[in-house]
């Protein structure tokens, strides 16, 4: 019923992209990354190979554009990573992965929202206005929420104080499917995004890998010259366990913006756990044109979770996108 249901909201909109020419308005870019993982405690190391397409297409009507598309398709290779994502079978397995792949229809007059159709990013905190897909920063939208993209429809609208984001979505991650009665609700509204000061409101209610989740959150965002600020707080159950999140960012971009160094803290407390966890991160990136990518992060671990060792890690990625 709810695979029926996303279906029947992308029919139309389907049919009107079938009407378009393709290559119009079309933008595509080959990316390509190579991510070394050096845990040192424990000790072992890993890599990430990452070859794919990402495609944006506009759609124009008689009276302008009307929507666009996302699709983001990757062949991305493991080679000795522990833990493994969920999408993959062993530590050295490779497969074809989706990214962001969705249609959205940006026209709706007045107050009408607009609308998102197919695999994106759920709204919720810090990650909904800062796109990480295939960077070492991120905000641990996986780890807060459980997944980070999901199939789904959502809807959306931006107006002249506010911008808001809707999404129901079936858990089944990078499958359009509900998986035992699986779905999710997410949403976040927030300030402007374009403003030196963004303040947001997030909340996810569902039941994801036989497990209900609820999360509140809010967000922040604030930049002065080249510094900025982020933080997020959440707060929230998984089945019957409190659980509670954290990060804060310090960040430095530089004058010309080829330049990034960023330091976070991240805390977490779940109940069943020992002690909280707490995680320093400092990390720097360089982009010298709109084609080269290089960055380098560490992550330490400063607490004993359930007696494991603290957790290390040093990773750096190269990345090229023409």
């Amino acid at each position: 019923m709810k695979n029926r249901l996303i279906i029947c909201f992308m029919l139309p909109f389907i049919y009107g992209v079938s009407q378009a020419d393709i290559a119009d308005n079309l933008r595509w870019t080959i990316d390509g990354s190579a991510r070394y993982n050096q845990f040192s405690s424990p000790d072992r190391t890993s890599r990430i190979y990452a070859l794919g397409i990402d495609t944006h297409k506009v759609f124009s009507g008689e009276h302008g554009d009307i929507g666009y598309s996302v699709i983001q398709l990757y062949f991305t290779q493991l080679s000795h990573h522990k833990p493994t994502p969920f999408m993959f079978d062993s530590p050295d397995d490779g497969k074809i992965i989706v990214r962001e792949a969705h249609i959205n229809y940006t026209a709706s007059p007045g107050w009408l929202p607009n609308l998102r159709l197919g695999h994106f990013t759920m709204p919720f905190g810090l990650e909904d206005s800062n796109d990480t897909n295939g960077k070492l920063l991120d905000y641990g939208h996986a780890e807060n929420l459980g997944t980070k993209l999901d199939w789904g429809i959502l809807l959306n609208k931006v107006h002249d104080d506010f911008e808001y984001k809707i999404s129901y979505t079936l858990g089944g991650k990078d499958d359009p499917k509900s998986v035992d009665g699986s779905s999710l609700v997410t949403g976040r509204i927030s300030t402007l995004d374009h403003y030196n000061l963004v303040v947001g409101f997030s909340f996810y209610d569902g039941e994801l890998d036989n497990r209900n989740r609820q999360r509140f959150a809010v967000d922040m965002q604030y930049y002065i010259g080249t510094w900025g600020v982020k933080a997020e707080l959440a707060t929230g159950e998984v089945d019957d366990d409190n659980e509670k999140y954290g990060l804060f960012e310090i960040n430095k971009l530089s004058l010309d913006e080829t330049w990034k160094l960023y330091s976070q803290y991240i805390y977490s407390d779940k109940s069943g756990f020992d002690d909280n966890n707490e995680t320093g991160v400092v990390g720097i990136s360089y982009e010298p044109d709109t084609h080269w990518e290089a960055s380098v992060e560490y992550k330490h671990q400063f607490s004993n979770i359930n007696g494991l060792d603290e957790m290390k890690l040093f990773r750096t990625q190269i990345r090229y996108r023409y």
